[in-house]
Formats: structure tokens, C-alpha cells, sequence
């Protein structure tokens, strides 16, 4: 029996080959994964600063609305920054009062080209995705 422990060029070749096959399989989706996270990340946030409406209302005790014209520039000047693109449409203004409740409304968007919808039920308007 031979005393040198070890692999031999023929294995170590073929653990090459399998890594090289897996990587050349695995990296040209590694673009389309960043792009989906990123888009959730922008989602997230959107639905972050939503849920802290009520709580600015009620600390600044001023009346926060998000009209169906403006509601991008209102979330913008709350401190929502996305690195994606949205549109915004409101069938009607959500208004946020300044004891914390809001009257509830449907928000529709679409991030980088994917359309949701969000539901904020009064009391609060704790987002929730709708359908």
C-alpha cells in the first residue's frame, strides 16, 4: 500500500470541472437575483414609511395627506428614497390625522415594472398586500 495520502490529477481535474460547470451555470443569474432583491428591498420601504405615518401625524400632531397628485413628493419629503422606479396611484387621498389615526385607502403601484397593491385599514393603515 502506498504511504502518501492525497488525490490524484485525474480527481482534482474533475473537481475543477464540476466547479467550473457550476459557476458557469450559477453567475449569469447572479444579475436577475441582485435586481429581485433590490426591487423587494424597495418594497420593504415603501411599506416601512407607510407604517410610520401614523406615529410622524401624531409626534408632529399635523395632518399628513397623500393626495392621488402628489403622494410620491409627500413619501419623498418623509424620507422615502428607492433605488427603483415608482409610480403611484390613489383612487382617493389617505389622510393620516394628527391623533395617529388614518382613515384607511387602497395604494397602487408599481415598482421597476411590477404592479401590487397595498390595503391600509383604519385605524392605523398598517399596510397589508391586497390580493
Amino acid at each position: 500500500m502506498n504511504s502518501r495520502a492525497g488525490f490524484t490529477l485525474i480527481e482534482l481535474l474533475v473537481v475543477l470541472m464540476i466547479l467550473g460547470l457550476t459557476s458557469a451555470l450559477v453567475l449569469p443569474r447572479l444579475p436577475a437575483i441582485y435586481e429581485r432583491f433590490q426591487d423587494k428591498s424597495d418594497q420593504e420601504r415603501l411599506v416601512q414609511l407607510l407604517s410610520s405615518l401614523p406615529l410622524k401625524a401624531y409626534t408632529r400632531q399635523q395632518t399628513i395627506t397623500l393626495n392621488p397628485q402628489d403622494a410620491m413628493q409627500v413619501l419623498q419629503h418623509e424620507g422615502l428614497v428607492l433605488d427603483g422606479v415608482v409610480k403611484l396611484r390613489l383612487d382617493k387621498p389617505i389622510v393620516y390625522q394628527p391623533n395617529g389615526v388614518c382613515l384607511g385607502g387602497l395604494l397602487n403601484y408599481e415598482l421597476n415594472g411590477i404592479a401590487g397593491r397595498l390595503m391600509l385599514a383604519p385605524p392605523y393603515c398598517e399596510p397589508r398586500q391586497d390580493g
